[in-house]
């Protein structure tokens, strides 16, 4: 079953063209017809039900016949993580954390981060496609990238953790995580976090954890965060 997506999708709207790279999809990969059904998301937790009236040559026209509010997940995450210095794998990290789980992803700059700019259009078109893939209705949010003393300074979240690998007392992070909760975990760069950006984190009441005995890249160390987070609560 694929999904399609529309973020001006509104649950009581009766009809929806598509257009774009959605229309060519629809038309030209999967070959829909007439009065085939399709099923669609804003992105705000909807998942519509619709058939095709007409295709045309530059759109697709729909009935919407139903529509339904999803549950969110049991647990909020955000995952502030530092720009990796190759595109690529910071691209690979917000697909695989959006189709785990993810609430939303902030990108921050501390002492060794390389990047510090990075394609928020791509970024949210991959967003979009591992939404859709693991055919999931909300959306998650990528934040516009912030420095870590900033990003301390202003988190919301209850529950706080930062993955760090100094070799001081620290339990793995599934030993911490406290279930269907508000949470937040922040990734270093490849450099680390130094000893000053640690203690300044404990100061503002984030964990140290551990992600195992590995040492790990900064996109698998997002991605091992998310899958913890939702294996503890699912």
């Amino acid at each position: 079953m694929k999904l399609f997506f529309n973020i001006d999708l509104n649950h009581n709207d009766k009809e929806l063209s598509l257009s774009d790279s959605e229309h060519n999809h629809l038309t030209k990969v999967l070959r829909k017809k007439v009065d085939d059904i399709v099923y669609l998301t804003n992105g705000k937790g909807y998942l519509f039900e619709a058939v095709i009236v007409q295709i045309n040559l530059k759109d697709t026209k729909l009935e919407i016949l139903s529509s339904l509010k999803k549950p969110k997940m049991n647990y909020c995450l955000n995952v502030a993580i530092s720009p990796t210095k190759k595109n690529d794998r910071f691209e690979w990290f917000v697909e695989k954390a959006v189709e785990i789980g993810v609430s939303s992803i902030t990108p921050i700059i501390s002492t060794y981060t390389e990047r510090k700019t990075l394609n928020y259009s791509r970024l949210n078109k991959i967003a979009v496609s591992a939404m859709k893939q693991s055919f999931q209705t909300y959306l998650p949010v990528i934040n516009p990238i912030i420095d870590f003393k900033d990003y301390l300074k202003t988190n919301q979240s209850s529950n706080n953790y930062i993955a760090h690998c100094n070799q001081s007392g620290k339990n793995h992070l599934s030993r911490c995580i406290e279930k269907k909760s508000d949470s937040n975990i922040i990734i270093g760069p490849e450099g680390g976090f130094n000893n000053d950006e640690i203690k300044l984190a404990m100061n503002f009441n984030h964990i140290p954890v551990s992600l195992g005995s590995n040492r790990l890249r900064t996109e698998t160390a997002g991605i091992v965060s998310c899958q913890i987070f939702s294996d503890f609560n699912n």
